[in-house]
């Protein structure tokens, strides 16, 4: 009998199941997740509210672990709220950017003796599908932006200073038109010489002057021009002193005394300006040639005598 119970004792340790080792656990430190809110379907880039509630041993600080947050969702905003002194409570803001089901991860909460500390214990959400659908455009038609035009307040100020210095250059131009004029006519009131008389006269003063001869050219053609639009105003009562040559030609165009003469005024138009502005220096048979054009201009537009009837005998 004894060594029946002896070969009994022997055996026992081989056949009794095997122990496993306890998990290390710190004495007095505990947290599990009681509670979690996350939705299961929100748009994408729309945020969306999370919440979780934890229940812990009273004393200690419970942490979120943000290396634990989800991919493709943004933590927006982070709210801890204490419910007791052994009870918190989450409340996350995601913002999702992924679309389609996506899978929302674990996240980790860990209890610590204060903030910064050793962990001591953790508590992990649960996983959860969240679908993601894409945003939703409004496509009506008779939809209208309502709200007015934004326009910087620069611009509007550069606008303003535009619009008064273009009023100053109009009032500038004007008064500058009608002294031209006033003083044409003063002329006209102290010469009181034909048109035509008046401009050849001035043309053989001009060819006098000795103005070509010491290679003032500029000043040549600007008096020859002169001479020209002081005819015009005398003439056809046309005050075109202030007129480009492309305007000059706009109103010859109208006068039908100058039908026949327009193409030999554009090519002096032409060479004058080529002389003022590009300041090309003009050969002695160019000057000639605008110079004849002028008086040719002259002659031909002056009114000719009516022929005298022959005394009827």
């Amino acid at each position: 009998m004894k060594k029946l119970l002896l070969l009994i004792l022997c055996l026992s340790p081989l056949t009794a199941p095997a122990q496993q080792p306890a998990a290390p656990q710190t004495a007095g430190s505990r947290i599990n997740l009681t509670a979690q809110q996350v939705p299961q379907q929100t748009s994408f880039a729309a945020a969306f509210d999370t919440r979780f509630e934890l229940s812990h041993t009273p004393g200690y600080v419970v942490e979120l672990d943000k290396e634990t947050l989800p991919e493709g969702f943004e933590l927006t905003a982070e709210k801890q709220e204490k419910l007791s002194p052994g009870t918190v409570a989450y409340d996350l803001t995601f913002m999702p950017f992924t679309l389609g089901v996506s899978t929302f991860t674990a996240v980790t909460f860990n209890l610590k003796e204060q903030t910064g500390g050793q962990t001591l214990a953790s508590a992990r959400s649960e996983q959860v599908q969240i679908d993601v659908k894409p945003v939703k455009y409004f496509d009506e038609q008779t939809l209208r932006d309502i709200r007015p035009p934004y326009i910087p307040s620069s611009l509007l100020i550069w606008l303003l200073c535009l619009i008064v210095l273009g009023l100053i250059a109009y009032v500038a131009r004007k008064f500058y038109k009608d002294a031209r004029s006033r003083a044409k006519e003063l002329a006209q009131i102290q010469d009181n010489r034909p048109a035509d008389v008046i401009a050849l006269s001035k043309i053989e003063a001009l060819l006098q002057s000795g103005l070509w001869e010491r290679a003032q050219y500029k000043i040549f053609y600007i008096e020859l021009g002169d001479i020209l639009r002081e005819y015009f105003w005398r003439r056809f009562k046309q005050d075109v002193s202030s007129d480009t040559s492309a305007e000059l030609l706009r109103r010859a165009r109208k006068i039908p005394q100058l039908k026949n003469l327009l193409l030999p005024l554009r090519e002096y138009l032409n060479s004058s300006d080529l002389v003022k502005f590009a300041k090309v220096t003009p050969a002695q048979q160019t000057m000639q040639q605008d110079v004849g054009t002028v008086q040719k201009l002259v002659k031909e537009t002056t009114p000719r005598p009516a022929p005298a009837q022959e005394e009827v005998r």
